[in-house]
Formats: C-alpha cells, structure tokens, sequence
C-alpha cells in the first residue's frame, strides 16, 4: 500500500490564478521582442574568399571590381537625374507657384489618358464599368499572346453573339489564325446547323462543337468509344448525347496549324467571345477534367487563365466581355445571358423581346396558361397567376414572371433557334 506522502500533488489551479500566469508570460515575451529590435541584429557575412590555388582568380576579382564600379556608375547615374528632377520642380514652383505645378500635373494627365484612348479605340463601345476594364485588360492579354484565336459562338444566335470587332483586329493587326467554333450545336436541328456551317465558312473555317455535359471532375468523353465519325454525319441522337462532340475535328485543324512552316511546332491557343457561350466547357473538354470553372451565370472567368492540353498546344482561356454598339440595349445583352440579372434594372422590356421572338404555343405549354395573351402584361399576368406569386392586394408579381421568363431563356428552357441571312438579305429570323 502506498504512502499518503508519496501522492502527486493536482496542478489544477485556480482560474484567477492561471490567467494572472498567461498575462505575465504574454507581458513577458512582449517585452523581449521589443528589446530585440532595439539591438542591431544585422548578420555580419562574412567575405568571399578566392582561394589562392584557383587559376582564374586574377581575372574572378577583375570582372567584380568592373561589376562594382558600373553599379556604381548606374547609383551616381540615377542620383544625378533625382537632383535634375529636383531643380526642374523649384524652378516651376518659382516660376508659377503651386499654379505652374498644377498645370504641369493635369497636362501629363491628359497625355496618359490620351495613351490610353488610342489602344482601346481599336475597341470601341466597351462599358465604362470597372469589372469590364478588368476584364478588357485580361481580353488584351489573350489576344497578344495567343498564336490562334478561337472565336466561340452560340449555334442559337451565331450573329448575335459574333464580334466583327474582335475579327477585324485579329485580321488586320496581325497574322494570326482565326477559327469560329459553333458552341451548343446539339440545340439546334441538323439543317439548320448545316445552313450555319456553310454561312459562315465563307468567312473563316468554322467547326460545330457541343461541350461534354459529364458531371464528373475527370476523363470526360469525347465520344471515343464509337468509330470516328465526321460532324456531318452524326445523328441528331449522338449530338445530344452527353459526350463531347467536335473535339477530335478542332484538335485535327489545331494539329495542323502546328505543322505549318509559317508557325512554330509549340502554339497558344486563345479562346474569347462574349460571356457565357461555353469557352471554359470547351477547354474542359477538350482537356477532359474540370480545369476551369464552369456555370450557368455570366462573369465566372473573371481573369486569364492557361491550361497545358499537351507538349504542343497551350489553351488561354479569357472572361468574356461584350463589345456594345449604338444600337445595342440592355434588354439585347440580357437576352445573350451576358448581363446578370441582379444588375438588370428593367425586367419587362427583356420578356417582351422574348414574347416577340418565342413561340406562343411553346410558352404557353411550358407555363400550363390556357387562355390566349394579347400583351407582355397580360402573359405575365397569368403566368404569375400558373407560377402562384401574388403582390399584396392579391395582384399577380409580374416582376417576378419576367426574371423568371428571363432566367428560362438564359438556361434554355425555352426553346430558339436562328436561322442565317439569305444571300440577298440581310433579316434574320427566329423561331
């Protein structure tokens, strides 16, 4: 049996007395730091020796006293232009007071801003807003670096989501190569998709593309289990299926940009259009993993982004931004899912552009509404009637229809297409 007098004693504590400990230590540790930035603790290196066996050392300690004096040279060099600077200031300063100074200021002010207007006049029509200058500037990036640019289109809509702007500074300012890619050619008809195709390669090589609609992070189809098929000659069935399709035609046309003598054998790709027409969905698929972030709202890619597809193709992903003109509103970009809808202030003149363009019958099987609509009111009336959203006073929300008629068109609830200009015309009708 153990003694009483051999028992541990318990090092539980009071917790008055515990915090008093921490305070002190804390206190403690405070004050051992503040003396340690008091004191001098630069590190004394030591100096680089050469010993006397090296047989180069003659010429080892000339090349450092040259490197010493030009950095020597460069110091007095930049001291001379600081005191220059100086003298030219006061003598401003005696000439126009803080006036002369001002003046001085405002006119290199002007100057830069002038800069600044002749590189974006290539561009005009670009939104004022910060986010787009953001987003202009990663654009530029992608368009400077980029060997062959990759111009990504809506099958739904290719005119509307087409930018000549962008087509005519690669065209004229450069040599480099422009491809069209028809993105979301499965929610189109065949014929229709053709009648694009044979549009459009009258401008440039186009090649028809759905993305791969695989919801998991690696080895996404690319229809490869099937014999190799061309684009044209795939059924209606394969394209709305869920691998990719496009991507061993795109990739052909890329190899051989690669096997051109007029290009070197490494090439970058970049990839631009307008927000939200499935540039990063085509990067992943082609990657076939989830190498950039994808989604349903407009401004996901916000700046450049570079994916390695293999030893000899470098993809440059861009946010997307959009290239107004004088004819261009707000209900036009919200009606390309380029504008978010928490930033659209007018829901009503976007849903009457949709009841223009829409099939009524479609509308009217898509929100289960019986009675025939003769206006935008009156449609949203009753669709705020089938949706079950009231105001107070029992009055249908058509605020809420409207967003809600807009979100549908954007995901692709609502079912368009357009089909291409005739040659002789220039209308373009939806359906």
């Amino acid at each position: 049996m153990a003694k009483l007098c051999l028992k541990k004693g318990s090092k539980r504590v009071l917790a008055s007395r515990r915090y008093k400990i921490e305070k002190r230590v804390k206190e403690h540790n405070k004050k051992l730091k503040k003396e340690a930035k008091k004191k001098d603790n630069k590190i004394n290196r030591k100096p680089v020796q050469i010993p006397n066996i090296c047989p180069f050392k003659e010429q080892i300690l000339a090349e450092v006293e040259n490197l010493k004096a030009q950095q020597e040279k460069e110091r007095e060099a930049k001291r001379l232009q600081m005191r220059e600077e100086r003298t030219k200031q006061k003598d401003v300063l005696a000439k126009g007071g803080l006036e002369g100074l001002v003046n001085s200021a405002e006119k290199r002010g002007s100057e830069h801003e002038t800069a600044v207007d002749k590189e974006h006049a290539n561009f005009p029509g670009i939104f004022t807003d910060t986010t787009v200058k953001t987003f202009y500037k990663e654009f530029r990036k992608v368009l400077n670096n980029a060997d062959v640019i990759l111009e990504v289109l809506d099958a739904r809509d290719p005119l509307g989501t087409r930018c000549p702007t962008v087509e005519k500074e690669v065209v004229e300012g450069s040599r480099k190569k422009l491809v069209i890619v028809l993105n979301k050619a499965d929610l189109v008809p065949r014929d229709v998709l053709n009648q694009w195709l044979k549009y459009l390669r009258r401008s440039f090589p186009t090649i028809p593309f759905k993305a791969s609609t695989q919801q998991q992070g690696q080895k996404l189809s690319t229809g490869g289990g099937r014999k190799r098929k061309m684009v044209s000659t795939l059924t209606q069935a394969e394209m709305e299926g869920s691998p990719c399709v496009g991507a061993e035609l795109l990739m052909g046309l890329l190899a051989n940009y690669c096997r051109n003598k007029d290009i070197k054998t490494s090439i970058t790709v970049g990839i631009v259009g307008l927000p939200n027409v499935g540039k990063s969905s085509i990067i992943n698929s082609l990657k076939r993993s989830r190498a950039c972030n994808v989604g349903a709202l407009p401004g996901i890619t916000k700046t450049m982004q570079q994916v390695q597809l293999d030893s000899r193709v470098k993809l440059l992903d861009s946010p997307g931004i959009v290239f107004a003109t004088g004819d261009m509103s707000d209900a036009s970009i919200a009606l390309k899912n380029a504008l978010r809808l928490d930033n659209l202030e007018d829901y009503f003149k976007p849903a009457e552009a949709i009841l223009q363009r829409a099939n009524k019958d479609q509308l009217k099987s898509i929100y289960n509404i019986d009675e025939d609509f003769t206006s935008t009111d009156h449609f949203l009336s009753l669709m705020g009637k089938a949706m079950g959203r009231y105001r107070k006073g029992g009055v249908p929300d058509g605020r809420a229809a409207a967003r809600t008629l807009i979100h549908d068109w954007n995901t692709g609830k609502i079912k368009y297409y357009v089909l291409p200009p005739e040659e002789t015309s220039e209308d373009v009708h939806i359906r």
